[in-house]
C-alpha cells in the first residue's frame, strides 16, 4: 500500500501576493517555494502539511479543477482563534462567524480573499463545537 509523503492543498487564486500575505498573517506560515504562477506556504519547509497558492488561469492547473472552489473548506487549528482572525481582519476578508467560544473552545469561519471558505478553531473545537450558520 501506498504511503503518501506529503499532503497539500493548492487553492486557485487571483492575487497571489495578496493572498500569500493573508495565510502568513492566519497561519505564521513562510514561503518554501515560490515561482511566477505558485507558491508554497508551510510552518517549515520540512513540514508535513503545506499550502499551495496557484494563478487561477495557470496552465498548470489541472482543467478539472478550474472555476470557483466548491463543496469544500479548509480548516485551520490555532492555539488563539481570536488572535488570529484579528490578524486578518485588515485584509477586509468576509468574517462569517465571529470567533465564538464555548467553554475552553473556540472556532470562527470566515472567507480568504478568493472566497475560500476558513474554518479557524482551537485544538478541542473540531470536533466538538460544529459552525452555527449554514453558509450560502
Amino acid at each position: 500500500m501506498p504511503i503518501a509523503q506529503r499532503v497539500s492543498i493548492n487553492l486557485l487564486t487571483r492575487d497571489i501576493a495578496a493572498n500569500v500575505r493573508f495565510y502568513q498573517a492566519l497561519c505564521g506560515f513562510q514561503v518554501v517555494h515560490q515561482e511566477a504562477w505558485f507558491v508554497v506556504l508551510a510552518a517549515s519547509p520540512d513540514s508535513q502539511f503545506q499550502l499551495g497558492l496557484i494563478d487561477w488561469v495557470s496552465e498548470f492547473v489541472p482543467r478539472a479543477a478550474r472555476g470557483e472552489a466548491q463543496g469544500s473548506y479548509l480548516e485551520v487549528v490555532v492555539e488563539d482563534v481570536a488572535a488570529a482572525v484579528e490578524a486578518v481582519r485588515s485584509f477586509g476578508t468576509e468574517i462569517i462567524e465571529e470567533p465564538t467560544t464555548f467553554g475552553e473552545l473556540t472556532r470562527a469561519v470566515l472567507r480568504d480573499l478568493d472566497g475560500h471558505v476558513i474554518d479557524v478553531c482551537s485544538p478541542g473545537a473540531r470536533y466538538t463545537v460544529p459552525p452555527r450558520r449554514t453558509v450560502a
